[in-house]
C-alpha cells in the first residue's frame, strides 16, 4: 500500500494492466463500514454513563495505537515516515487528532445520535469549499447547490432538534461542537493531500492517532484509571472494544481498502448511510426519537451530500510544494 515504497518498474507495470471489475466480497465487506460507523453514535451514548470525554479517548487510544501499527506491519511491512515530514505530521495531528477527537466525542455526549452522525457527515460539503477557496478544486455549478442544499439539510436537523424530546443536556453546545468536529474532519480529508503523496492512507492514520496519542493518552490518564474497569457491565466493555478497535481500525483499514478496489467515487456512496444507520439504530435501542423536520433535514442533507462530492474521484494535481506529481484523493469517512 505504500506507494513510495515501489519501484519504476512496479509502478509501471501496475499502470499498464488492465484493472479487473471489483469482486461482490469487496463490496459487501465496505458494507460492514456504515453499520459499523453507524453503531459508533450508540457505542459512545452507552459509554458515556462511565467515562468522560477526555477519560474515553485517553483508554481507547491505548489500545487503537497498538493495533493500528500492527496493522500497518501487517499489510505494509514498513512503518517508518521521514524526518523532513514529522513536523507537518505533528501540526496536523494537533487539529485533525487530538482536537478533532474531543469535538467528535463531547459531540455525541450531548446530541441525539441522528443529529451527530448528519453533522459529521456533512464534512466532504466542507471539504468542497476549503478546496474551492486554496484553490484546488473548484467548485462546479452541481457543488455548488448541493452545498447549499446540505447547509440547508443541516440548519432543518438543528432546529427541528430544539424541539426534540429528551434531548440530552448541554444539547446546543454539543450542536455546536458537532459542527465544528464536522469542519475539523473536512480538514483530515483536505490536508492530508501532501503526506498521501508519499504515504499510504493507512501509514498516515496510524501516526497521526499515534501522535495525537502523546497528547491524548496523559491528558486523560487520571480520569481513566478512575474508571472502576473490574466491574463495568458486558455491554460498556463491548462498547469501548467497538469504538476502539471496530470503529478506530478496523472500519478505517476497510475504507481505505475500498478506496484502493472500487475508487473513492463509489466508496462515498457508503458514507451516506451511516446517518441513517445511526438514525435507526438510535430509535430501536436508545428510544431517540427524532423529529419530522429532522428527518426531512437528513433526506435533504443527504441530497446535497450526493451533488456536492466529485462525481468521480479522477487524479488531480495539487500545488503543495512540489511539481511534476499526481495524487489520487481518498474518501473521508465519518463516524471514526
Amino acid at each position: 500500500m505504500d506507494v513510495s515504497a515501489r519501484s519504476p518498474a512496479e509502478t509501471a507495470s501496475e499502470a499498464e494492466a488492465p484493472p479487473g471489475a471489483p469482486s461482490p466480497w469487496a463490496y459487501a465487506l465496505l458494507a460492514t463500514v456504515p453499520l459499523n460507523w453507524g453503531f459508533n453514535f450508540i457505542s459512545l451514548k452507552v459509554l458515556k454513563q462511565d467515562f468522560s470525554v477526555i477519560g474515553l479517548l485517553s483508554a481507547r487510544y491505548v489500545l487503537m495505537v497498538i493495533a493500528l501499527f500492527v496493522t500497518l506491519w501487517a499489510f505494509e511491512r514498513e512503518v517508518a515516515i521521514r524526518r523532513e515530514h514529522l513536523r507537518y505530521f505533528i501540526g496536523f495531528a494537533f487539529v485533525t487528532v487530538f482536537i478533532y477527537q474531543m469535538c467528535f466525542a463531547a459531540g455525541v455526549f450531548y446530541t441525539l445520535a441522528a443529529e451527530s452522525a448528519l453533522l459529521i457527515s456533512t464534512a466532504p460539503i466542507w471539504a468542497a469549499i476549503m478546496n474551492h477557496f486554496l484553490g484546488w478544486e473548484r467548485l462546479s455549478r452541481r457543488q455548488a447547490v448541493g452545498t447549499l442544499l446540505g447547509f440547508g439539510g443541516t440548519a432543518g436537523v438543528i432546529l427541528g432538534g430544539l424541539g426534540a424530546r429528551n434531548v440530552p443536556e448541554h444539547h446546543l453546545f454539543g450542536l455546536a461542537i458537532m459542527v465544528v468536529a464536522g469542519i475539523l474532519w473536512a480538514c483530515y480529508a483536505v490536508f492530508s493531500r501532501p503526506l498521501l503523496r508519499h504515504y499510504s492512507p493507512l501509514k498516515v492514520t496510524a501516526w497521526l492517532h499515534l501522535i495525537g496519542a502523546v497528547g491524548l493518552i496523559p491528558l486523560g490518564a487520571k480520569h481513566a484509571l478512575a474508571v472502576d474497569w473490574f466491574n463495568l457491565s458486558w455491554l460498556t466493555w463491548l462498547c469501548y472494544f467497538h469504538f476502539s478497535l471496530l470503529a478506530g481500525v478496523y472500519g478505517f483499514v476497510v475504507w481505505y481498502r475500498g478506496v484502493a478496489t472500487i475508487g473513492s467515487s463509489r466508496t462515498v456512496l457508503f458514507q451516506y448511510c451511516v446517518p441513517i444507520v445511526a438514525t435507526l439504530l438510535a430509535y430501536l435501542l436508545l428510544h431517540e426519537e427524532p423529529t419530522i423536520v429532522q428527518v426531512a433535514g437528513i433526506v435533504v442533507t443527504l441530497a446535497g451530500l450526493n451533488l456536492a462530492v466529485p462525481a468521480s474521484g479522477g487524479r488531480r494535481t495539487a500545488d503543495d510544494g512540489e511539481t511534476g506529481e499526481e495524487y489520487e484523493p481518498a474518501a473521508a469517512g465519518s463516524g471514526e
